[in-house]
C-alpha cells in the first residue's frame, strides 16, 4: 500500500472542481462541492467515503453517466475535455474507453453469460474476435463451465465475475468500479478483489469507490470524500 502523488504526464482520467446538485422537491441538495481527482495509467485508486457521501455520483460523472452542474468543473480523458466530445464520441467513451462494474451486476436475464459479456462489443460494432476474447476472459475468471448459463443460474460471485468480464471485453483504458463487492459475502468479495488485483497487475487502470477501508487498502492509493470534496487519504 502506498500513497503516491499523481504524475501529471501520465494522467488517464481527471476531474477538476466538480459540482453536482440534485433537486429534491423544492430544495437543492449539493452532493459534490468542488471534488477533484486524477488517475494515472496503470494505477488503482480507491475513493473512500461513508454511505451518501457522493462516491457513486463522482464515479458517474467521471464515466459520463451523469453530467456535472453547468460550468462547475471539468472532466478530461487522456488530455481531452469531455465537454468537447460530440454525442457520438461520448457514446464511444462510455462504451469503449471506460468499463463499468456496479454493485448489482446489471446482467440481462434472457442472455447467457457469454452473450452478456459480448454485449458491449456488439453495441459498439466491435465484433471482430470478440467472442474469442470474451471466452478467454470468462475462462480466466473460472467461468468456463458457465458460458451458456443464464444469470439466474449463477452465484453472486459468478454474476460479478461475468460483469467484470463484460466491462473488460472492449479493452477499456480504465475500469470504474462502484462498490464491486457490496452485494457479496466477505469470502466471495475477497475473491472478486483478488481478480481485480490480478487484472491490475497485468496493467489495468482501476478507479473504485467503497465505504470499507479494508477494501480500499487493496488499491495503490486512497482518496477520501468528505463533504463533497476529495482529499488524499
Amino acid at each position: 500500500m502506498h500513497f503516491a502523488m499523481s504524475d501529471t504526464t501520465n494522467i488517464v482520467l481527471e476531474g477538476q472542481d466538480l459540482h453536482k446538485t440534485y433537486r429534491m422537491g423544492d430544495v437543492d441538495v449539493p452532493v459534490l462541492k468542488g471534488a477533484s481527482i486524477t488517475v494515472n495509467a496503470g494505477e488503482w485508486v480507491a475513493i473512500l467515503g461513508s454511505s451518501g457521501s457522493g462516491k457513486s455520483t463522482l464515479l458517474h460523472l467521471l464515466g459520463d453517466l451523469d453530467r456535472p452542474d453547468d460550468d462547475r468543473g471539468s472532466i478530461t480523458f487522456q488530455g481531452t475535455p469531455l465537454s468537447t466530445f460530440s454525442q457520438g464520441r461520448r457514446n464511444a467513451y462510455r462504451n469503449q474507453d471506460v468499463g463499468f462494474v456496479f454493485q448489482f451486476y446489471h446482467l440481462l436475464p434472457e442472455l447467457t453469460v457469454l452473450e452478456n459479456t459480448i454485449l458491449p462489443a456488439m453495441v459498439g460494432s466491435r465484433s471482430v474476435d470478440t467472442q474469442e476474447r470474451a471466452t478467454n476472459l470468462l475462462n480466466s475468471f473460472g467461468l468456463s463451465h458457465r458460458l451458456q448459463h443464464r444469470p439466474r443460474e449463477l452465484s453472486g460471485g459468478e454474476r460479478q465475475r461475468t460483469a467484470i468480464a463484460r466491462a473488460l471485453v472492449n479493452n477499456p483504458a480504465i475500469l470504474l468500479a462502484d462498490e464491486p463487492t457490496g452485494n457479496l459475502d466477505e469470502e466471495t468479495g475477497a475473491g472478486i478483489l483478488d481478480l481485480l488485483s490480478a487484472e491490475h497487475a497485468g496493467g489495468l487502470t482501476i478507479l473504485m469507490v467503497t465505504h470499507d477501508r479494508a477494501i480500499a487498502e487493496r488499491a495503490d492509493r486512497i482518496v477520501e470524500l468528505h463533504h463533497g470534496v476529495v482529499v488524499e487519504g
